[in-house]
């Protein structure tokens, strides 16, 4: 009678250790980390900046967004750049100013009074569009082209065809910066000054827009006369 209770009751203890005991489970594999995503195609940002200050954004594709104080302090104001984010010291590189003409003169890369404008006129409209290329490579053409054009006695004959082809090659990544706010002190018998900003920007990478194009741009179809 004892034997038979000690066997029945070390049946029972295994039974009720069988169900109690935590289910196995089959090592799962370390998940696969991510495939990195690739850089859009477009970039939108809202920011603002006060006067003497640098604003600067990482937009991706290796490039920064940078707005500048202008070096003329006529009233403040800013120079749109777009660059790589590591600098030589000697041999800095910035990407808008070769491929956004008029070169030597006010253009659109400037948020600035400068090169006569004052504070008041700098920013009477309220968008900016520049253009820029996308890597060094493209930046050394570009700046062969652009000497090519601006100075065309010191271009031989034969090579004005390869510099031209080498333009329609470049594509450049297009952008626009959209006054929102700002504001002017007056200067009180000085020029008035920019004091601050604030802006949107929107900035495209893939687009059909080639240097040529920027710097030869064609005038657009005339209308067709209508016949009486």
């Amino acid at each position: 009678m004892f034997c038979r209770f000690t066997t029945f009751a070390l049946a029972c203890a295994l039974t009720a250790s069988a169900q109690t005991a935590p289910p196995q489970t089959a090592a799962q594999p370390a998940p696969s980390p991510a495939a990195p995503q690739p850089a859009a195609s477009e970039v939108r940002f809202t920011g603002e900046v006060l006067r003497d200050q640098i604003y600067e954004r990482d937009i991706g594709h290796d490039l920064l967004f940078r707005l500048t104080p202008a070096t003329s302090d006529d009233g403040g104001g800013w120079v749109i750049e777009i660059l790589p984010p590591t600098q030589k010291p000697d041999d800095p590189v910035e990407f808008s100013e070769i491929a956004t003409p008029p070169y030597h003169a006010y253009n659109e890369r400037y948020v600035a009074a400068a090169f006569g404008y004052s504070a008041k006129e700098a920013l009477e409209s309220p968008l900016r569009k520049f253009q820029f290329v996308q890597s060094l490579a493209d930046d050394h053409i570009a700046s062969e082209v652009v000497n090519a054009m601006l100075y065309p006695s010191i271009v031989p004959e034969p090579e004005k065809e390869r510099i031209s082809a080498e333009a329609a090659g470049i594509f450049l990544g297009t952008g626009q910066l959209r006054i929102l706010g700002s504001q002017i002190v007056p200067g009180k018998g000085q020029p008035d000054v920019i004091a601050s900003i604030k802006f949107e920007v929107v900035l495209n990478f893939d687009t059909d827009v080639t240097l040529q194009q920027v710097l030869a741009p064609q005038p657009p179809p005339a209308a067709p006369k209508r016949h009486r």
